[in-house]
Parts: C-alpha cells; sequence; structure tokens
C-alpha cells in the first residue's frame, strides 16, 4: 500500500461511490458499475489515475512535473497555468502519457447587455449552421484517413497473434485513432470557441445524441455534435454570456423563416419552397432561424432576460435587437460559477 499515492486511492474510491449514486438516482439514466478485472484475461490495464495536490506536492519546475509516488516527469504544456494547481488526472491513450490539470478559473461577470442571439443547427451534412449565416462544414476526419486505417486492419488480421510484428501493427492502429481523436477535439474546440466570440446569447438545441449513435454511430462520432455543445456552453459561461437550449421536442426543421409555415421534409430535401409565401430557402439556415426564435422565447419567457432599445439606436432606421439581463434569481439558466 505504500508503493502508490494515497490521495489516488481515495480518489478511486470517490468515483466508485459516485457511481453507485447516480445507478440509483432517478435523475440520470446510468446502469450500475460492472466491475472488470481485465488484466487476467486481455492483460490490460486501467492506466490512469488522478493526484491531489496536498502541501503544494504537485509542481511544475524547470520543464518537469513533479507528480506523488512517481517523482518528476519532463512534461509539454500547451498554455500557461492560471492559477494553483488542484488535482492531476495521468492517462495512457494512443501510446503516450497524457496529464490533465484542473485548476480554479474565475468566470467574467456576466454581461448586463446582450446584443445579439444566434440560433444553431447541428445537423450531418454541415456540423454546425448559425441563423446569422455562420456554417461550420464538417472536415470528416474518419472518412479521410480510412483507407489507411483499413489498410493496417488488414495487416493486423494477418499477423500472428501476440508477434512483434503484431504488437508494432496493433500500435499504428492505435496512434492512428488518437490522431483522429485528436483532429476532432481540435476542430470542435476551434468552431465553439469562433461560435462563443461572436455571440452573445446563443442557442442550441437539446440533440439526444447517445439515441442518433444508435442510427448511424460512427456519423454522429465524426461530426462531433454532443462534443461542440458542450465545449460552447463552457466557454460561454467563462466569458458571462448566455448559453440555452431549447426543448428535445420542439420542432425546428422544415418551418419557413418568413412566414412560420411548418412544412414535412426528408432528409434528402436540403432546400425546399415555401407552399404559404412561396419563398425559396434552405433546410438547415431556416431551422437556426428557428431555434433562435424559439429560444428568445423561451428565455424573454423564463424573465431571464428584457428586450430593450439602446440610445445609440434611436437615430438608426435599422433596429437591432437587444437585450438586458434581468435582476431576477429565477430562470432556466440559472447557473453557478463553474471551476475549471
Amino acid at each position: 500500500m505504500k508503493s502508490f499515492d494515497s490521495a489516488a486511492a481515495q480518489q478511486v474510491a470517490r468515483d466508485l461511490e459516485t457511481a453507485v449514486k447516480n445507478a440509483f438516482s432517478k435523475v440520470r439514466l446510468q446502469r450500475f458499475p460492472k466491475h472488470k478485472v481485465s488484466y487476467k484475461k486481455k492483460k490490460l490495464h486501467n492506466d490512469s489515475f488522478r493526484a491531489v495536490n496536498n502541501s503544494n506536492c504537485i509542481r511544475i519546475e524547470n520543464g518537469a512535473i513533479s507528480i506523488p509516488k512517481v517523482g518528476k516527469v519532463p512534461i509539454v504544456l500547451h498554455r500557461e497555468l492560471v492559477s494553483k494547481i488542484k488535482t492531476v488526472t495521468a492517462q495512457y491513450r494512443h501510446g503516450k502519457w497524457e496529464c490533465s490539470i484542473t485548476q480554479e478559473v474565475e468566470c467574467k461577470t456576466a454581461k448586463q447587455v446582450l446584443e445579439t442571439i444566434t440560433g444553431f443547427d447541428i445537423n450531418s451534412k454541415q456540423t454546425v449552421v448559425g441563423s446569422n449565416g455562420f456554417v461550420a462544414d464538417n472536415p470528416k476526419f474518419l472518412r479521410q484517413a480510412i483507407e489507411k486505417l483499413n489498410q493496417l486492419q488488414r495487416q493486423f488480421a494477418r499477423r500472428t497473434k501476440g508477434s512483434n510484428r503484431w504488437q508494432k501493427t496493433k500500435q499504428r492502429i492505435n496512434k492512428l485513432h488518437g490522431k483522429i481523436s485528436r483532429q476532432r477535439l481540435d476542430f470542435a474546440h476551434k468552431t465553439s470557441r469562433q461560435i462563443t466570440n461572436e455571440n452573445d446569447i446563443l442557442v442550441f438545441e437539446d440533440l439526444n445524441v447517445k439515441a442518433m449513435q444508435k442510427f448511424n454511430g460512427s456519423m454522429v462520432a465524426d461530426n462531433v455534435m454532443g462534443l461542440i455543445t458542450q465545449l460552447s456552453k463552457y466557454k460561454a459561461e467563462l466569458e458571462g454570456k448566455l448559453y440555452h437550449e431549447i426543448g428535445r421536442f420542439e420542432k425546428s426543421t422544415g418551418i419557413c423563416s418568413e412566414c412560420g409555415q411548418r412544412h414535412v421534409l426528408t432528409l434528402n430535401d436540403r432546400r425546399f419552397t415555401c407552399t404559404a409565401c412561396g419563398a425559396y430557402q434552405s433546410r438547415d439556415l431556416a431551422a437556426a432561424k428557428s431555434i433562435a426564435s424559439t429560444g428568445e422565447l423561451d428565455i424573454i419567457a423564463a424573465g431571464i432576460v428584457a428586450r430593450v432599445t439602446l440610445a445609440s439606436w434611436q437615430k438608426q432606421s435599422v433596429k437591432t435587437k437587444a437585450f438586458e439581463l434581468s435582476k431576477l434569481d429565477f430562470g432556466s439558466e440559472k447557473k453557478t460559477q463553474p471551476s475549471c
């Protein structure tokens, strides 16, 4: 028991306690945790642990991080630290050791005047389409690497199990999957950062990503649908902006952006002509505008914001929507300051 950090064992016990509580919770649909002894069958280990910074036992000095019971390990920092280290989670993924450092970050003061509200439609054709004309095309990293991946899979099938070539081919496949995963994460971070910087109120759909993966898992995973909404949410909170999700069963597809007429469309119908006003429009752009309109009504009805007119707009012929953050303490968007 003295060969590893005692705080790491305590963190495992806390994770187990959280998993058991979530299994019996009626709010979260989570199964009872299963304890698999994988190292006996497949010789695999759960190569990850979390250490707690007690008495400054975790610190970064001279290009190395000091971890309890491990010592100093060389580290490549991709950003400067902004506050004291709370915990460090070390994990072995795709042939490399990765270190996740948690710190306390103060959120910016919530903006009192919100000048832009934008709805975002997430679909399979483009990753994100905004009501303001913003479009982020799906790069489809898995499709780009599928030829190389199939080649390695065929090589892996021909190797003798347990041989040196079998191990090398397995590592090459693992590294390629890691590259695809990092490309997806990088794209999601850049897209969510651009969305947060350009808008004050972000309105998304509450997507059931888990159910969509049963329909077409590879497409949903390659489109990073759920990841972009998660990253946009915490980035908006850090910047003091407003994030809102409309109801999962709110209809947004096939609604005319000009008159509000509803249409029934198939997945192949990317554009349609309104039967009431005759407007020819994009399916995704119309859906984004419908999401923005629904989200605007939701946050106003909940008393979160109120529509105002700025003094600088009095002499302008074209009026732009602006909202003021309500001073009331209730509403669906009330959040606590997140610790990151």
